[in-house]
C-alpha cells in the first residue's frame, strides 16, 4: 500500500489501539513509511488542545517566541493527536535552502533570501524574507520537507495555495506566486502587526469603534472571497491579522479550509474541519455549507471582540460542537451590559442556527455594521469601555436637560411663531457629495474620483437574470446560420461554442442587489491604467495594452488585460484613495447593463438594429475580415437610462465571478457571489463580435491569466 492509501484508511480509525494495531499490519515493519503517515496524521486534524490556544501559539508550537511584527498565519491543520509537533530542542531542517548571500540570512530559496523563521508546524514552515527581484520583505509558507514528497500533504497544500491566491481583496493577505521547487512554497504579503487572538489576550476586550471597523474589514474581505465562490470555513481570531499603521487594518488569513461551495461541507477524509469554537452549526454537522458558513463564524468572533471570550465553549470537542448546534450563547448584554443593542442584535442576527434567518451575504453585514451610528472609520476611540452604567445613565440625564429647550423650541414653531427665525436658504450644487455648504452627501448621485473616472450610483432592487428559454431557442438558431466569423469560433470549439454558453444563460431567475454601490460609467480607459503602470511600476505581463483603440488611445478602453492585472488595478486604487474598489459581480454587471429592467436583449428593448446607436460592436467597427481594428473611445454612443457607457460592445468586461455554467440553477435570490470554477467571466461583447454576443444576459468565459486584443474591464466603487 502507498503512503497514502495507509493514511485515508487510518483517519477512520478513533480508537488508538486500533490505529497503532492497524499502522503495525499496514506499513510491515517498514519503519520509514511508518513515520510518514504518522507526520500526516500529525499535521491533518488535532482535536480539543487547539480550543483555547491561540493561533499564533499554535503555529510557533516550540519554536522561541515570535517578535510583535511576525506575520501570523498558520502552517499545521491541527497538528495531531501524537507529539510529533517540533520542539524546542529540535532543530528545523532547512537543508532545501541555497547558501545565504548575506550575513543576516538563513538561506535561499528561488529569488527569496530567507531571514528569519517566524513559525513551524507539522505541516510547515514559514519564513521571512527578502525578495532581490521586487526588493520587498515577504513571507513564506513552505511545506516541510518530510511531507513534500507525499501525495496527499502535497495535494492539499497546493490547493489551500491556489484557493488563497484567487482572493484579491485589501483585508485579505495578498499571495504574490506559488511555487513548487524545490519545495512546494507560496510567497504572501508580510503584515507587521498581530492576530486579533493575540489583541484580546494582550487588552480584553475591544472597544466598540474597533469592533465596528474591525467588523467591516473582516466582513468586506470575506465578500471579496465569496465572490470568488470560495468559503473560507476558518474564520477565528487567529485567522486574522492587524496590519499596524496610522490607521489599523485588519486582513484574514489561512484560507487552508477554503472550499467552492459546492465542496464545502467536509474534508475528503469525511472528518468535520474547522475550529469548533467558531465553527457553524451546519458545519458542525458536516452537512453541505454555502458562505452563510462564514457568517455565523464572524458573529462568533464578532462576539468574542465584544465579551472577551467565545460564544460557544465547553470542556472537549465534542461538548462544544454539541452547544454549536444546540444552543444560543449568553446574551452580549448579560456578559456585557454597556454593549450597545444594535451590536448585540446584529450578533444575535448571525448567530441565527437556519442560515436562512441570518444575513444573508457579507455586504449585509457590512452594510449593517455602516448603518449603526457608530464613529466612522478613522474617528478616535472612546476614552473607557462602551461606557459606565453610571456614567451612562447621568449623560442622558443631562442630555435630556440639554433638549427641553429644543422640545420646547419644536413647540412653538409648530404653531408658526417662529418663523421670524428662518434666514432663506440659498440652494447649493451638488459636486461629489458636496451640497452647498453644508455637510458631504454621503452618497451623491454621481462621483468623479482623482483619476477622473465617473461613478454613478446604481439604485437598489430587484430583475429577472438571464434569458428564457425562448430566447436562448432562438439565439441557438442564429448562430446555426452565424458568419464566417462564429465558424472559425466553432471549429476552433469542436463545434461547441454555443451549446457550452448559451444553455448557461437559462433558466432566467429573479435576483435582489441589497448591496449598494457606484459604477463606473465607463469602461477603464488605456490612460487611466497607465497612471497605475507608472505609479506602481507595474507589469502587465507585456505591452500591448499601450495600443488600445486608434481615436483617442489614452481615451479608449484598455485591453491586452487579464482578470489579475484589473484586479490589481482595483487594490492599487482603493489603496490609493482609500476607497474599496473591486471588479462588479456578474449579477450586478447585468443589472447594470439593463438599468434594472427584465427580459430585453439589450439595454433599450430587442431591435438588434438600434444597437449600433449604444454600441461599438462588428457592424460598426470592423472592415471585414481579417482587418485589425481596435476599440472606440469610451462615452462616444448613446448611455442606458442610468448614463452607463458601452455597456455593449467595444471591450469585454472582466466580472469577479468564477463561471459556472450551472450557477442560475442554484442561484441566490440576494446579491448573487457567482458560482466556482478556474475560468472568470466576460460580458457585454465587444468590437469585434456579433450582436449575439453583445446581449445583457449573453456569458463567454477564459481563464484569468489571459490577455485579449478586445478584453478591459470596468471597476464597482463600494458605496460607503
Amino acid at each position: 500500500m502507498t503512503e497514502e492509501e495507509v493514511f485515508l484508511a487510518a483517519l477512520d480509525l478513533a480508537d488508538p489501539g486500533e490505529l497503532a494495531a492497524y499502522l503495525e499490519r499496514a506499513c510491515g515493519g517498514d519503519a520509514a513509511l511508518r513515520l510518514q503517515v504518522e507526520e500526516l496524521l500529525a499535521a491533518h486534524f488535532k482535536e480539543g488542545a487547539f480550543l483555547d490556544e491561540p493561533i499564533g501559539a499554535q503555529m510557533g508550537a516550540g519554536c522561541p517566541p515570535m517578535d510583535a511584527d511576525s506575520l501570523v498565519t498558520r502552517v499545521a491543520n491541527r497538528g495531531g493527536g501524537t507529539d510529533k509537533s517540533p520542539s524546542a530542542e529540535e532543530p528545523c531542517d532547512l537543508s532545501f535552502l541555497l547558501p545565504p548571500t548575506r550575513a543576516d540570512s538563513l538561506g535561499r530559496i528561488g529569488h527569496y533570501e530567507v531571514l528569519q523563521i517566524l513559525g513551524r508546524g507539522g505541516f510547515g514552515i514559514v519564513f521571512r524574507a527578502f525578495d532581490d527581484v521586487l526588493h520587498r520583505v515577504v513571507a513564506l509558507k513552505v511545506l516541510a520537507p518530510a511531507l513534500a514528497t507525499t501525495s496527499p500533504a502535497r495535494k492539499r497544500f497546493l490547493r489551500e495555495a491556489r484557493s488563497f491566491a484567487q482572493v484579491r481583496h485589501e483585508n485579505v493577505v495578498q499571495i504574490y506566486a506559488i511555487e513548487e521547487r524545490p519545495l512546494p512554497y507560496l510567497v504572501m504579503e508580510y503584515i507587521p502587526g498581530e492576530t486579533l487572538q493575540q489583541r484580546l489576550a494582550r487588552t480584553g476586550p475591544l472597544e466598540e469603534p474597533e469592533i465596528v471597523r474591525f467588523g467591516r474589514q473582516m466582513a468586506e474581505g470575506l465578500a471579496a472571497a465569496h465572490a470568488t465562490g470560495l468559503i473560507h470555513r476558518d474564520v477565528t481570531p487567529g485567522n486574522v491579522l492587524i496590519e499596524a499603521g496610522p490607521q489599523e487594518r485588519v486582513k484574514i488569513t489561512d484560507f487552508g479550509l477554503a472550499r467552492a461551495a459546492d465542496d464545502a461541507s467536509i474534508s475528503q477524509s469525511g472528518v468535520v474541519a474547522g475550529t469548533p469554537l467558531y465553527m457553524a452549526p451546519e458545519q458542525a454537522r458536516g452537512e453541505p455549507l454555502d458562505h452563510r458558513a462564514d457568517l455565523f463564524s464572524l458573529g462568533s468572533v464578532l462576539y468574542t471582540l465584544t465579551t472577551g471570550r467565545p460564544p460557544f465553549r465547553a470542556a472537549a470537542t465534542f461538548a462544544v460542537l454539541k452547544r454549536v448546534i444546540e444552543d444560543a450563547p449568553r446574551p452580549i448584554r448579560d456578559v456585557v451590559p454597556e454593549a450597545p443593542q444594535w451590536l448585540a442584535d446584529v450578533i444575535a442576527k448571525l448567530h441565527a442556527k437556519d442560515p436562512d434567518d441570518r444575513f444573508q451575504s457579507a455586504g449585509e453585514v457590512s452594510a449593517a455594521l455602516a448603518d449603526s451610528g457608530a464613529p466612522s472609520e478613522g474617528a478616535p476611540l472612546r476614552r473607557s469601555r462602551f461606557a459606565s452604567g453610571r456614567f451612562g445613565r447621568r449623560k442622558w440625564v443631562v442630555v435630556a436637560a440639554l433638549l427641553l429647550p429644543v422640545f420646547a423650541l419644536a413647540l412653538v414653531e409648530s404653531t408658526g411663531l417662529t418663523h421670524w427665525l428662518h434666514r432663506p436658504q440659498v440652494p447649493g450644487s451638488v459636486k461629489n457629495g458636496a451640497e452647498g455648504d453644508g455637510p458631504p452627501n454621503p452618497n451623491p448621485p454621481e462621483f468623479t474620483n482623482t483619476l477622473g473616472m465617473k461613478f454613478k450610483r446604481i439604485p437598489l432592487g430587484r430583475f429577472r437574470m438571464g434569458s428564457p428559454a425562448g430566447e436562448v431557442d432562438r439565439c441557438l438558431s442564429e448562430f446555426a446560420e452565424g458568419s464566417t466569423k462564429f465558424q472559425a469560433l466553432r471549429k476552433k470549439h469542436e463545434g461547441k461554442f454555443e451549446e457550452e454558453r448559451l444553455p448557461a444563460e437559462a433558466p432566467a431567475h429573479e435576483v435582489a442587489i441589497a448591496r449598494p454601490f457606484y459604477m463606473g460609467a465607463t469602461e477603464v480607459t488605456a490612460g487611466q491604467f497607465r497612471r497605475f503602470v507608472e505609479e506602481k511600476g507595474y507589469s502587465a505581463g507585456d505591452e500591448g495594452w499601450k495600443v488600445p483603440g486608434l481615436d483617442e488611445p489614452d481615451n479608449c478602453p484598455v485591453t491586452y488585460v487579464s482578470w489579475y492585472n484589473a484586479v490589481d488595478f482595483c487594490t492599487w486604487l482603493s489603496a490609493k484613495e482609500g476607497k474599496t474598489y473591486r471588479l462588479p459581480t456578474e449579477a450586478e454587471w447585468e443589472y447594470c447593463c439593463r438599468a434594472g429592467k427584465s427580459g430585453a436583449r439589450y439595454c433599450f428593448g430587442d431591435d438588434d438594429d438600434q444597437l449600433e446607436h449604444y454600441a461599438w460592436y462588428d457592424k460598426n467597427s470592423t472592415r471585414g475580415e481579417g482587418t485589425l481594428n481596435r476599440t472606440n473611445r469610451v462615452a462616444r454612443l448613446k448611455p442606458n437610462a442610468w448614463g452607463l457607457c458601452d455597456m455593449h460592445g467595444n471591450a469585454w468586461e472582466w466580472c469577479q465571478d468564477s463561471y459556472d455554467p450551472n450557477y442560475y440553477k442554484n442561484s441566490p435570490m440576494n446579491d448573487p457571489p457567482g458560482g466556482a470554477g478556474a475560468n472568470r467571466v466576460l460580458r457585454g461583447g465587444s468590437w469585434y463580435w456579433a450582436p449575439e454576443f453583445c446581449r445583457s444576459a449573453f456569458r463567454h468565459y477564459v481563464s484569468p491569466d489571459l490577455r485579449y486584443y478586445d478584453v478591459g474591464f470596468r471597476v464597482v466603487l463600494v458605496s460607503e
